[in-house]
């Protein structure tokens, strides 16, 4: 039996929740990447503790049993899914980043471990000569750099780059033998190691390069990086394998969930018992942008476009492909809302681009409403931001909103986030030398979809 590493930081004893207020919902050094939750890393991440706390909550109640269903409409590095198969559910998300789909897939399906090893050990075998190989035809300049690859010029040293996509052919090879399932697992290290080889600058998750000094020293071992973020994979892959039911089913869409029920392969309509998820904080382009993270990852591992990458970030919730139009109403059924909109008018800040982010959270809102069966939870964890220096309540928004659509509210849940990699202060009107606080701390806005 493998050791569960969970950690819980209750009041009450752990696993005796009477109500979602015993937990300690800061969880304040707990371990948040056991299982495969550890595998690759992913802006703002919702921590497991959270979807794990309220499934626990959430099962003793008896409200979901085993066999149930997760919906979660923003999937991200699929944190829901993972603890859904946890807890004997069955899971089901969107996300319109595909390199957070494939992490979703290769952090929440399990695998024969057994097969996975052999597989390891077939992707290993002379991949020391490939890259020794690589590198001399690098020093011979008889490789063309970067091998046509989508990858911007001037984000990689070489021949680095090309040792990733060689990397990459191998793993082509491994799906072709072993299969598209253990394939995602090694395309999702060489994911891992992604930024750390390019110039990408430390502790950023947007695009920026560090000094062009820095880069003359800048000389990463891709094999040694592999090898070694290969060896903690398949450890947590197995780990996982081992404690999960394999017969469960995950369904991951690549596809926007402002329209989940109206896709190609769309989320069916009251098919979700449980809803639990944790929405943009803003639109892409000024707060977390998860396009730009996923860049670079997602073309070298992935083998995604350019253009394709390209477009997550305007694609997002406010983002400027957005062809939502905007709703006055929202002010109204939201005072919370229409109160920050009239503050922001007020002082010329940014009101078109808060209404477009509500406007199209609110889309997502109804939509969870189709495949949420009634009577049911949706748990939104939200964090309260600030747009031109106006703070948005997104958890009262949250709540009014849904109640509009007839939710009953049921617990709104605070916690502070004591580690996650988040703004803390930025200069919103790009003033230099003035700061302002953001996102220090979330809420979980529990609602009950209407019977």
């Amino acid at each position: 039996m493998v050791k569960d590493t969970r950690q819980m930081t209750l009041d009450a004893p752990s696993g005796e929740i009477s109500t979602l207020e015993d937990v300690n919902w800061t969880f304040e050094g707990a371990d948040t990447s056991y299982f495969t939750h550890g595998l690759h890393p992913y802006p703002a991440r919702m921590i497991p503790q959270i979807p794990d706390s309220l499934l626990n909550y959430f099962k003793s109640e008896g409200i979901v049993s085993q066999g149930d269903t997760v919906y979660d409409p923003f999937g991200g590095s699929g944190t829901s899914a993972v603890e859904a198969r946890l807890h004997g559910l069955d899971a089901e998300t969107n996300d319109i980043n595909p390199l957070a789909c494939m992490v979703t897939r290769a952090k929440s399906l399990p695998l024969d471990t057994r097969r996975l090893k052999e597989a390891r050990d077939s992707l290993l075998n002379g991949l020391t000569d490939d890259l020794r190989e690589t590198r001399h035809e690098y020093e011979k300049e008889q490789l063309e750099l970067g091998q046509n690859s989508a990858v911007r010029d001037g984000w990689f040293p070489e021949p680095q780059l090309s040792e990733l996509l060689c990397i990459r052919q191998r793993i082509n090879r491994i799906r072709d033998e072993y299969g598209v399932d253990i394939a995602r697992l090694f395309r999702v290290t060489l994911s891992a190691i992604t930024r750390k080889v390019s110039y990408q600058r430390n502790g950023e998750y947007k695009r920026y390069r560090m000094p062009e000094e820095k880069r003359a020293n800048h000389d990463p071992d891709v094999l040694e990086l592999f090898q070694s973020e290969l060896r903690s994979s398949i450890e947590l892959m197995r780990e996982y394998s081992n404690r999960v039911d394999h017969s469960l089913t995950t369904t991951v869409h690549y596809s926007d969930s402002r329209t989940a029920t109206d896709n190609e392969n769309p989320v069916a309509e009251n098919s979700a018992d449980v809803v639990i998820t944790s929405p943009p904080y803003g639109d892409h382009r000024t707060t977390v942008a998860y396009g730009q993270f996923s860049q670079d990852p997602a073309i070298i591992a992935g083998d995604y476009g350019y253009d394709e990458m390209k477009n997550v970030d305007k694609n997002g919730l406010g983002g400027s492909n957005s062809d939502l139009k905007p709703m006055e109403e929202l002010e109204e059924w939201s005072p919370s809302f229409g109160a920050t909109m009239d503050t922001l008018r007020e002082k010329d800040g940014r009101a078109d681009d808060a209404m477009r982010f509500v406007r199209d959270y609110f889309e997502v809102m109804k939509e969870v409403g189709k495949i949420l069966k009634p009577g049911q939870p949706a748990a939104w964890v939200v964090a309260n931001r600030t747009m031109s220096r106006v703070n948005i309540p997104l958890h009262l928004v949250t709540r009014e909103l849904c109640e509009e659509l007839g939710y009953e509210h049921h617990a709104t849940l605070p916690r502070e986030i004591p580690t996650k990699t988040l703004p803390w202060e930025n200069a919103p009107e790009n003033v230099a030398e003035q700061k302002g606080e953001l996102m220090a701390d979330e809420n979980i806005v529990v609602m009950w979809s209407p019977e």
